[in-house]
């Protein structure tokens, strides 16, 4: 089940695990990262802060997209956490650092992201898996659900 913004997360009676989709929102994108994992891991609760309407969020409703990330954040089971190469993803450094020591994170980080030497010694020194690319995290989040 996807879950958006727009949805109340759930209350996870069913065992039912989840995927939190954080990382550079691609949303102009046709065949969006987040469009293939919503589709590849369809069984579980998938939660995907993407906002097309972001930009026009009144205060308060920017205040509440802000609290469903961090409370969808903190519910799932595991983050995947995408760096695309050509983005600036500042809510997304500021998510690694929230969650870099949970063992529940996942981040694909591409050496030409601007800050890839930042991502990759900050998950080494805290054993958080790291990948060039969405193929290779695949494999360790489908084992690790």
């Amino acid at each position: 089940m996807m879950y958006t913004s727009n949805d109340k997360l759930p209350i996870n009676k069913r065992n039912q695990r989840s995927i939190f989709l954080a990382g550079s929102m691609d949303h102009k994108q046709e065949g969006s990262w987040r469009d293939t994992i919503s589709v590849e891991f369809r069984t579980y609760s998938i939660f995907d802060p993407t906002n097309n309407n972001h930009e026009h969020l009144t205060t308060k409703e920017m205040k509440q997209h802000i609290n469903w990330e961090l409370d969808g954040l903190q519910l799932s089971d595991m983050i995947l956490l995408n760096f695309l190469p050509d983005a600036l993803s500042p809510i997304s450094l500021e998510e690694l650092g929230m969650y870099v020591r949970s063992n529940k994170l996942i981040v694909i980080c591409p050496q030409e992201f601007y800050k890839s030497n930042y991502v990759h010694t900050l998950c080494k020194k805290y054993n958080t898996p790291i990948f060039n690319n969405i193929t290779e995290a695949k494999t360790l989040l489908k084992n690790s659900l």
